[in-house]
């Protein structure tokens, strides 16, 4: 009978803290990257931490309107002003050696929403 031999892979680690994750950040030092999640709603706070454990492609983030340079109104419709601007700072791409890399300046939609000091759980569920 021939022996198998069976190789253990290493657990990833999250680079942040050295806990056992995917390989990216665990959801504590995610979070901690980029509390406090200060929108001034608490709804979309929420719905922004919720998704920190996620990978960090699909992790939403609080982006400051200063973050934002040369909008460009497009469109308007009933719900809000659309515009085309820059987003000084860009996506996240990746995690390493202690600092987020982003992907840099970039030309993003940007839609204003009318009335969005208002945004209740009803508006959310209609988000997600």
């Amino acid at each position: 009978m021939d022996s198998q031999i069976f190789a253990k892979k290493e657990e990833d680690r999250c680079p942040g803290c050295n806990k056992s994750s995917n390989g990216d950040l665990c959801t504590d030092c995610f979070s901690k990257q980029f509390l406090p999640v200060n929108s001034g709603n608490f709804e979309i706070d929420n719905l922004i931490k919720e998704t920190h454990g996620n990978n960090i492609r699909f992790r939403l983030e609080w982006i400051p309107f200063e973050d934002f340079t040369d909008a460009r109104k497009i469109a308007e419709g009933g719900f809000g002003i659309v515009s085309i601007a820059k987003w000084t700072k860009g996506r996240i791409t990746s995690y390493s050696r202690g600092k987020l890399n982003r992907k840099g300046s970039m030309k993003i939609i940007l839609k204003v929403l009318k009335d969005s000091q208002n945004i209740n759980s009803e508006f959310i569920k209609e988000v997600e």
